[in-house]
């Protein structure tokens, strides 16, 4: 009977011989099987979700979407992540955070054998850590000029400035733009900690609106917006606005 361990692997860098490189090392571990590469997060998120790898070694600075995102956008859905940098700042922060683990550009092979030896010892490895990390970096974000929405393997980047209003519902936020809705599994607070709060007013416990919309505050009840939309404004929210 073959009791061989697999670790099903992707690996993500938009650096081509970077990728390349890092592939050639890990094929030296038997235990290793690389399923699949990507240049970028936003074909990451796809290939993840197809192909459920069981650890990802992830680069953490790239185009469109960085390593950190990437796994705010899967949530739950993440598998096991490998940060790989060239910039220290980022290692630090996996490394206090108690990521799996984290690798500095150009990857040492000694250094690479310690985080295989880390994967195939399953009870060093915590992903309640690792979501730890992200809700630590989502906390140390502020003044966000965007905000992330996935549906499914689409990825929306929704641009601040072309937000009306967020509305809380339930678990989820609503975020309204001129033609779309979209819905993002996130509280309402966590974004008016990150929004920048010269543009964006917490007016009730289930609203933030952009003030670059408001035409005008009604009977100290109601936010008029430049589209005529009406939201309630509570009596905390009203003395928020103007404190």
């Amino acid at each position: 009977m073959d009791n061989k361990v697999e670790i099903k692997t992707i690996v993500v860098d938009d650096e081509e011989l970077a990728m390349s490189g890092l592939v050639m090392m890990l094929e030296t571990f038997p235990e290793i099987k690389i399923i699949g590469t990507c240049a970028n997060g936003i074909e990451a998120i796809k290939e993840i979700h197809e192909r459920q790898p069981d650890v990802v070694f992830l680069d953490v600075n790239m185009p469109y979407l960085n390593g950190f995102e990437v796994l705010e956008l899967l949530g739950d859905e993440s598998p096991l992540v490998v940060f790989v940098t060239a910039y220290d700042e980022y290692a630090v922060k996996a490394f206090e955070a108690n990521a799996v683990d984290y690798l500095l550009k150009p990857v040492n092979p000694e250094r690479l054998k310690q985080t295989v030896e880390r994967l195939l010892n399953k009870d060093t490895i915590s992903q309640k850590a690792q979501q730890q990390l992200i809700r630590k970096q989502q906390q140390s974000r502020m003044n966000i000029d965007r905000i992330l929405v996935r549906d499914n393997n689409t990825v929306h980047v929704i641009a601040a400035a072309e937000i009306l209003w967020i509305e809380a519902q339930d678990d989820y936020v609503a975020i309204k733009t001129r033609d779309e809705v979209y819905l993002k599994l996130e509280r309402l607070t966590n974004l008016e900690n990150q929004l920048d709060e010269q543009h964006f007013k917490r007016i009730h416990r289930s609203y933030i609106i952009n003030a670059d919309y408001l035409v005008r505050i009604e009977n100290q009840k109601w936010a008029v917006l430049k589209n005529g939309t009406k939201l309630p404004v509570s009596r905390s929210g009203y003395q928020r606005f103007f404190a």
